[in-house]
């Protein structure tokens, strides 16, 4: 079941001179929508935002739009997508200032918690595919190109949640459409994203409350080495929330004390 609303207009379509289609000229926010209304919606609209701000489009604010949108789909639990394009043009790359931004939301049943398959964490592989080559200028930014996460995701069929990603150095960066945690001698650990991959909304939100609830945690390299030698691994995204890990390829890992406590303090009552 899907419901999808085109600047604002129900069930329309968008044009194919959209830039975004043409380019990937645009960026986008997921959002798990309960009873009606999405999490984090102040928390993804600052990121998107941000966005906007380094690629120059100028978004109008479409919260109420984008809220009113949700409450009339009215399912319990549903997933969001919004996507902001720059607009629409003829071909080539430039693009006059005068062009209006499009903006694009789609609503569909959200998916079951991993929780609900099994305790023990889930599955997740180490790609061959890598993220996209190192470009500060876009890093943290959830822009529309994605063929390294399209690519990495054929790898496997259903037997894995999700991928994990390196660098063209080997270092670990995130998920396919995840972030990456690991925890070790009881310190929390994730990628420094300073030159790719994505700042998840939960993953700055498991930051913050680690530093309030004073367990150690840390932004850092990490490698494949420090991967095999976690004693928890766990995975963020915004419609799971926190996940545990139980095994990547050959390696198990338990649903250890500390991802117990930040999918308890975090995620219960509201991802699951």
């Amino acid at each position: 079941m899907r419901f999808v609303t085109v600047n604002g207009e129900d069930a329309a379509v968008c044009s194919v001179l959209d830039r975004g289609l043409q380019f990937g000229d645009g960026l986008f926010e997921t959002m798990l929508c309960v009873d009606g209304a999405a999490v984090d919606l102040e928390e993804h609209w600052l990121r998107l935002q941000e966005g906007c701000g380094r690629l120059g489009i100028q978004c109008p604010d479409i919260r109420r739009e984008v809220n009113a949108a949700i409450a009339r789909w009215g399912t319990p639990r549903a997933v969001a997508k919004l996507v902001v394009t720059r607009g629409s043009t003829e071909r080539g790359y430039r693009c006059a200032a005068s062009v209006r931004p499009n903006w694009v939301l789609t609503l569909s049943d959200a998916p079951k918690h991993p929780l609900a398959h099994g305790s023990g964490g889930v599955a997740v592989k180490l790609c061959r595919t890598r993220v996209s080559l190192e470009d500060p200028q876009l890093a943290g930014v959830k822009h529309l190109n994605r063929l390294a996460q399209v690519l990495a995701r054929r790898e496997w069929e259903d037997e894995y949640h999700d991928g994990l990603m390196t660098d063209p150095g080997g270092r670990l960066i995130e998920g396919c459409t995840t972030n990456l945690f690991l925890v070790a001698g009881g310190t929390v650990r994730t990628p420094d994203l300073t030159a790719c991959g994505v700042r998840g909304i939960v993953r700055q939100k498991v930051l913050d409350h680690a530093k309030a609830s004073g367990i150690p945690c840390e932004v850092t390299q990490l490698g494949l080495q420090e991967l095999e030698r976690a004693d928890e691994v766990f995975l963020t995204n915004s419609v799971f929330g926190v996940v545990p890990v139980g095994a990547v390829d050959g390696t198990k890992y338990g649903v250890g004390p500390v991802t117990a406590r930040l999918m308890r303090e975090l995620c219960q009552g509201v991802y699951f």
